[in-house]
């Protein structure tokens, strides 16, 4: 694929997240926040140490789990992360876990990225 191809290929994959969310985790600026969901304030973790980064930040919102869940697992794919099981996906060294969790009639999700376990 030319760089130009890529290029526009990566721009529609910016764009398209627009539609869908309004920013990006705090502390992974990679991943988008699906749709209206608002950061838990206070719950981002972060430290490097020699082996890798570890990361833990949530977000919260009413929404269903199986429209969240969706959404992840569709659009982590697009940003190099791969799913291995159920909520795990890993991209280079580092291992992403999705929990869902029910809080009242909201829907929590964590995101905790460490190193990969595989390594």
């Amino acid at each position: 694929m030319s760089e130009m191809k890529k290029t526009i290929f990566l721009a529609l994959i910016f764009i398209s997240f627009n539609s869908f969310c309004e920013t990006f985790l705090k502390g992974i600026e990679d991943i988008p926040t699906y749709k209206n969901m608002v950061y838990v304030e206070e719950s981002l973790v972060m430290f490097d140490k020699i082996n890798g980064r570890f990361i833990s930040t949530e977000v919260i919102g009413k929404y269903k789990y199986s429209e969240v869940s969706e959404f992840y697992n569709k659009i982590l794919p697009n940003l190099g992360w791969i799913l291995v099981k159920n909520n795990l996906f890993i991209r280079a060294e580092e291992s992403l876990e999705l929990e869902y969790k029910l809080d009242g009639k909201n829907l929590r999700v964590v995101f905790n990225i460490s190193p990969n376990k595989s390594e």
